[in-house]
């Protein structure tokens, strides 16, 4: 069999973004910026978006500084942002303000993919070239709750470590506004399931860098398959839905082994392990979702093959496409109606 489940040959190209990019990334610099508390609530729609979110950055006549805002609603994502273009005076009275120079980071995220794909890309500017900066402020994504340091997950210290920014402090701002004497505004470099700019792709690399991970193409690299097997056994054992069958992931870890890939579970490496796995391999297989965006941290021409699954059975996700096209990664999709019996025909076919 040379041909995937649909009948097309498998080819490695280089996927285009889901949406044409808009507007550059900019930075914009706010003197006295009001970061507004976040809000949240239902949308009455009869599909995705299903939900609205507020909290951004107003300038000193409380305007709305659109570049602070998260572009939501595309390819399935539920939420959008609701900020009033400009606040009442009342809403900057009795805030704290801090003083001096301070870095927005956008949304501080809680789920690990959408983390090191939205939330540390934000972080784009160069320190070097902004002057003294006395901290990073973000805005909770999606809840109200208070996000001190001791609630974060040690998977987003080390991400923020990574970014070149972790060292100074860090507000999460939620339950109440607050006010900065100057605030420096990078607009988001990528939009989830639509595009990205090159500023992405660098804060990545960036970041590879700072881990120890090989930051050009190792050609005769490992070929690495990220197995979501233990991953998809413990969120059945806590009576979640998996994407794909017990027998289908054991087939997947089988049949990349006996093609001489490493089979891998991500999630059971320290963070810098895994970072430096995708940076070092020459291949990065895997099934659509969280796993796989760790080609992020992959160095151009590093091939991403992607294996479809019950939530996108018949192509690429468009966040992974949105990451292989601005990271320079050939890609390669299998259908989830493929056998995994099948991979080798399909694989030797692949080259």
């Amino acid at each position: 069999m040379s041909r995937s489940a649909l009948g097309a040959p498998l080819t490695w190209g280089l996927p285009g973004f889901p949406h044409e990019p808009r507007e550059p990334a900019v930075l914009r610099e706010v003197p006295g910026a009001l970061l507004t508390r976040v809000q949240r609530g239902p949308l009455r729609t009869i599909q995705v978006p299903t939900r609205w979110h507020r909290g951004a950055v107003y300038d000193a006549d409380l305007r709305l500084v659109p570049e602070s805002q998260k572009i939501g609603g595309l390819g399935g994502n539920q939420a959008v942002q609701a900020d009033p273009l400009q606040v009442r005076r009342a809403q900057a009275r009795g805030v704290e303000t801090l003083s001096g120079t301070w870095l927005y980071g956008g949304h501080w995220i809680g789920h690990f993919g959408h983390f090191a794909t939205e939330t540390v890309p934000t972080l784009w500017p160069e320190r070097s070239a902004l002057g003294p900066v006395r901290g990073v402020l973000f805005h909770h994504y999606m809840s109200a709750g208070a996000c001190p340091e001791e609630s974060w997950a040690p998977w987003q210290r080390t991400l923020l470590d990574l970014t070149g920014w972790g060292d100074l402090p860090v507000r999460v701002v939620a339950p109440e506004s607050l006010g900065v004497e100057r605030l420096l505004v990078p607009s988001r470099p990528i939009v989830v399931n639509g595009w990205a700019h090159p500023e992405a792709a660098r804060v990545w690399a960036r970041m590879t860098a700072a881990a120890g991970g090989a930051t050009s193409l190792v050609a005769d690299g490992p070929r690495v398959y990220l197995s979501r097997t233990a991953f998809n056994d413990a969120e059945r054992t806590a009576g979640r839905e998996a994407r794909t069958t017990a027998d289908r992931d054991r087939a997947l870890d089988a049949g990349f082994a006996a093609l001489g890939f490493t089979v891998v579970a991500p999630e059971t490496l320290p963070l810098l392990d895994q970072v430096r796995l995708v940076a070092g391999a020459s291949v990065i297989a895997g099934c659509a979702g969280t796993a796989l965006h760790l080609s992020a941290f992959a160095p151009p021409g590093v091939r991403v093959l992607e294996l479809g699954d019950a939530r996108s059975p018949g192509e690429q996700v468009p966040m992974q496409r949105v990451i292989d096209q601005v990271c320079g990664h050939p890609s390669a999709f299998v259908p989830h109606a493929t056998d995994p019996a099948d991979l080798p025909a399909l694989l030797a076919d692949l080259g």
